[in-house]
């Protein structure tokens, strides 16, 4: 049902001859501004692993199977509808198992107050380079940072300022629900903080921000996640940017001998380097380091492997190169083709049948090389 009025809705307004809203009397009108994209992705293994996965990987885990997905956005000067179809809105929905092919990514009302921007609902999160609309990222397949660092998602409240003279150029700071947690229900439920500055710096811009609260809105257990995200052009053709990030969750890790809980920690940071050759073709590398010290995060001692791994007191680090050339198609085409070398510290990936166990998959190797082919049409 809930697909049918979002259609319907839609409809409405790209057929519409007014594409506007006005008070009855009034002559002023506020336009609309329609977005979205038609994407088609798929990623394929060049290893032998029996369980069919891309391990570790977030949005491109299934291993040589095609995922369309698609986005329609809404908006103008005071709202927001953002609006997820296909397989983007199963990895991103967990409330029904993942299911639901339709997901409200973003929906927030914009309120100003002198000169302060405030939004209220739904919104993404602030944190790291990356970003869920996959026409926004350099490269196809997300980072372990984006996948495994930080939470997606926001809902509550959040502030807006820019002042005209300052140390920064923007100022957010948000109160909602639990991190990733669309609805809280009852009073005793967990409330996240967050906050943001951005800064320009001539041609660079430099972005820090920081979430506290628990994961979940039942969860008592509270962490505190920070990243920065660094960028600046270094000639005409070529750019950086740089993205760290560094996080804790007291007792949130693996549990050692005696029984007690190991405090969850990671950190890490990707650096990424386009290269324009033209106008319409351009190339990315990405290189990445992570590590997860408290095992609260990858959970290498749930892949049955061949080596070993002991809670508590092993890390567990994860590290990857990615190369993404890009060729613009028309005026809103992009085609990409990727290489993709993950690394672990330990035997997590590409998994085959145990010799003596049937149906239990142990992972083999220490690499995972992939390569991905994707389309996405924007407008």
């Amino acid at each position: 049902m809930r697909k049918i009025i979002f259609f319907a809705f839609a409809f409405l307004f790209v057929c519409s001859n007014f594409n506007s809203f006005a008070k009855e009397g009034e002559s002023s009108q506020i336009p609309l501004t329609f977005s979205g994209y038609v994407h088609t992705a798929t990623t394929y293994n060049l290893g032998d692993n029996e369980d069919e996965n891309n391990n570790f990987h977030t949005f491109s885990d299934d291993d040589y199977t095609l995922t369309p997905s698609a986005q329609l956005g809404i908006s103008n000067d005071f709202f927001i509808i953002d609006a997820l179809f296909g397989s983007i809105a199963q990895d991103i929905n967990t409330t029904d198992g993942g299911s639901d092919e339709f997901f409200l990514h973003q929906a927030y009302g914009i309120l100003p107050v002198g000169p302060v921007s405030i939004m209220v609902g739904h919104f993404d999160t602030m944190l790291g380079n990356e970003v869920i609309n996959p026409a926004d990222n350099p490269n196809i397949t997300r980072s372990f940072l984006f996948g495994y660092s930080i939470n997606f998602q926001n809902t509550g409240i959040r502030a807006v300022y820019e002042p005209e003279m300052g140390v920064v150029d923007e100022i957010y700071l948000g109160f909602g629900n639990g991190q990733d947690s669309i609805y809280d229900e009852g009073e005793s439920q967990g409330k996240t903080i967050e906050a943001a500055v951005g800064k320009s710096i001539g041609d660079a811009s430099l972005f820090l921000a920081m979430n506290l609260g628990p994961e979940t809105a039942v969860d008592s257990l509270i962490r505190r996640t920070y990243t920065a995200v660094f960028g600046m052009p270094v000639t005409n053709s070529v750019s950086i940017t740089v993205n760290g990030v560094y996080a804790h969750e007291e007792d949130a890790g693996d549990t050692r001998s005696d029984g007690s809980k190991v405090n969850g920690e990671w950190y890490g940071g990707a650096g990424y380097i386009t290269y324009d050759h033209s106008d319409t073709l351009s190339v990315t590398f990405r290189a990445e380091y992570f590590k997860d010290v408290g095992g609260s995060r990858l959970d290498f001692d749930g892949v049955t492997s061949k080596g070993t791994f002991t809670e508590g007191s092993d890390e567990a680090i994860l590290k990857s190169l990615t190369v993404t050339p890009q060729l613009l198609v028309g005026e809103y085409g992009v085609l990409r083709a990727e290489f993709r070398r993950d690394m672990a510290n330990h035997e997590v990936f590409q998994r085959e049948p145990y010799p003596t166990t049937p149906n239990t998959n142990t992972a083999k190797n220490q690499t995972q090389d992939t390569v991905s082919l994707q389309y996405v049409v924007s407008f």
